[in-house]
């Protein structure tokens, strides 16, 4: 690890210098720690069905932003995706599309599954508080976006990491990709 390119042979690490120093906030060490996070939140959704996928995973909330931007779901059952959070209705969240209508919705409800939002329209139930022209005029849009939404009963959600064209999460795509705007100023 000390002992520079030159040097290094057998068991001696070499690493990026220059990118390991950098401040966490340019990606110095704390972007690694955050990537393996992402891995771990990725194994959850795409495996729910393992024992350990049931244990919370604890990410920065930068963390799980980044996730939620980097991952797309294609709906087939909609039990494995998150009616409110995730991205699946033309590629964006509805809290991130719906924001008024987010935030009339019971906290204890924004994890609910896509599969049962829609059955017998539970999604409408969610919603809690004095409503105001904003959240009914989305309320409505939600409706007619619904309208279209068919889940298939045999076919599970596919869910792709937006950073690598075989939609497969990868540690270094996901690295890479928060590295994307870090500046590296000289001494």
């Amino acid at each position: 690890m000390w002992k520079g390119r030159k040097d290094a042979r057998g068991g001696h690490c070499l690493l990026a210098w220059p990118k390991v120093t950098r401040p966490i906030c340019l990606g110095g060490l704390g972007i690694l720690g955050s990537a393996l996070k992402l891995r771990w939140l990725w194994l959850q959704k795409i495996e729910p069905e393992k024992a350990w996928a049931f244990f919370p995973v604890q990410a920065q909330s930068q963390v799980q932003s980044f996730f939620d931007m980097a991952v797309e779901t294609v709906i087939g059952n909609g039990k494995n995706t998150c009616f409110w959070m995730d991205s699946w209705l033309f590629g964006q969240s509805l809290k991130q599309t719906l924001p008024h209508l987010f935030n009339a919705i019971a906290v204890r409800a924004r994890k609910r599954m896509v599969y049962d939002a829609i059955t017998d329209r539970k999604w409408i139930s969610d919603i809690r508080g004095a409503l105001n022209v904003q959240v009914l005029i989305e309320y409505l849009h939600l409706w007619n976006l619904l309208s279209n939404v068919e889940l298939q009963s045999e076919v599970d959600d596919t869910h792709i990491w937006r950073f690598l064209t075989s939609g497969v999460y990868s540690t270094k795509s996901a690295y890479e990709a928060l590295f994307i705007g870090a500046t590296e100023f000289g001494s």
